[in-house]
């Protein structure tokens, strides 16, 4: 039955993330509430899971964080992203660190080549393809899309 109740919470957070991600991608902004939310459902799901130790989770979370906040206070993140990494390592988790890093070094590195193809074709053609003109312009980067890619990625990674 806890096994149950862990995947079906893990599932939402999951699904909480790609629309947090999706919403970033919009409109450059992570909402705390969404943040606070997926906080909840992390913190729930790891109290769901009565196999494995909390607390080395919840380093991953804190060492996450304080990576995001040394981030945006040197102006390269902010805050919204910087604060939604503390749900991201906790439900990834310590175990999960190491593949979270390699995955958002991918997951990163195939948004900016979908931004530079996307530079490449007109921007008239579709509100995705406009935005993608907006990122590379500058006037914005939607940080959550790599991370929470990465976060999912390192998360099924642990299930297989």
């Amino acid at each position: 039955m806890l096994a149950a109740i862990h995947a079906s919470l893990l599932a939402i957070s999951l699904l909480l993330l790609v629309y947090i991600a999706f919403q970033d991608f919009l409109t450059f902004r992570i909402r705390n509430v969404h943040v606070l939310t997926l906080l909840f459902l992390s913190l729930a799901t790891l109290a769901a899971d009565a196999t494995s130790p909390w607390l080395p989770d919840v380093a991953a979370g804190a060492v996450l964080f304080v990576l995001g906040v040394a981030f945006w206070a040197v102006g390269m993140m902010g805050a919204g992203d910087a604060k939604l990494y503390f749900p991201l390592g906790l439900l990834v988790g310590w175990g999960g660190l190491a593949a979270f890093a390699v995955f958002l070094l991918a997951a990163s590195m195939l948004f900016l080549l979908a931004v530079k193809l996307a530079v490449a074709l007109p921007a008239s053609q579709g509100k995705t393809r406009r935005r993608m003109h907006q990122i590379a312009e500058g006037q914005g980067v939607p940080y959550a899309v790599p991370m929470a890619a990465a976060a999912i990625a390192a998360v099924m990674l642990g299930y297989l």
